[in-house]
């Protein structure tokens, strides 16, 4: 069976539940702004400096397990509340700093960026550069490059940052890969759910298809079978259940004979 690797998943898996069952019971009209204290029930803070803030975090995960933004066409988006404003792209001088006496750093620095205060070495930010000279000067490999995880992650250079610091991602050059989504330490960055509108369209009685990976079978443990799988899901309501693997089949056939 599958373990959670962060808090954050299971928050979301948390969240996805909850909308699933209050979509099944007919109750999410009136039950959705119950979900927050539900799952994030005090009175101490755990992940963020107060329940209310976690509260409100999670309530922006509800609105994104249910579509999000209708306006935004990608299928990622920002939560600004849940983002811990990460220091931007910087070269930083750590406690390994044994002070300046050899000078490499600041003899490397082409900018005249580094100078000594209290006997260590500090980088002034707006001469800097971010060529790593420093970094590879030094012997005591005090000098880092700091980089947001979510920058560092996006191969489009799509995120950027607003007034307040935090993460905006330019819809002009982003391909919803997802790469920031995953690594973004504070579930900052998430992916719209359809949940919602599955269930209800499988309420509604009609008919809809599981498209699913070919890893699905490795999730449930190894007492699980494609059979007992398949079976499973359309006692929930699918009316056939179909690997993704045939899909991509599909298109390699089309490519073929291009």
């Amino acid at each position: 069976m599958h373990t959670f690797e962060t808090k954050i998943q299971e928050l979301k898996t948390s969240v996805l539940t909850e909308v699933a069952r209050l979509t099944w019971e007919d109750k999410l009209q009136n039950g959705i702004l119950d979900v927050p204290e539900k799952i994030i029930p005090g009175p101490e803070a755990s992940l963020r400096c107060c329940i209310y803030k976690e509260r409100a975090i999670i309530n922006s995960r509800v609105k994104m397990a249910m579509g999000g933004d209708k306006s935004n066409p990608s299928v990622v988006e920002v939560l600004p509340i849940a983002c811990d404003e990460c220091p931007v792209t910087e070269m930083t001088v750590s406690a390994s700093c044994r002070g300046w006496l050899a000078t490499r750093c600041g003899h490397a620095c082409p900018k005249d960026a580094i100078t000594v205060i209290n006997g260590r070495s500090r980088i002034d930010q707006k001469k800097c550069i971010k060529c790593g000279k420093c970094a590879k000067a030094c012997p005591y490999n005090a000098i880092t490059y700091l980089e947001r995880p979510c920058v560092a992650a996006c191969g489009m250079d799509a995120i950027g940052k607003d007034e307040q610091g935090r993460a905006v991602i330019n819809q002009d050059l982003c391909v919803s890969c997802g790469q920031c989504l995953v690594s973004c330490p504070f579930g900052a960055i998430v992916d719209k759910g359809q949940i919602f509108q599955v269930v209800r369209s499988i309420m509604e009685g009609n008919q809809v298809i599981a498209i699913v990976a070919p890893a699905f079978i490795g999730q449930f443990g190894k007492n699980s079978t494609p059979e007992k799988f398949t079976t499973a899901i359309k006692m929930l309501g699918f009316d056939q259940v179909v690997e993704v693997a045939v899909g991509a089949d599909m298109c390699t056939i089309e490519e073929s004979k291009d």
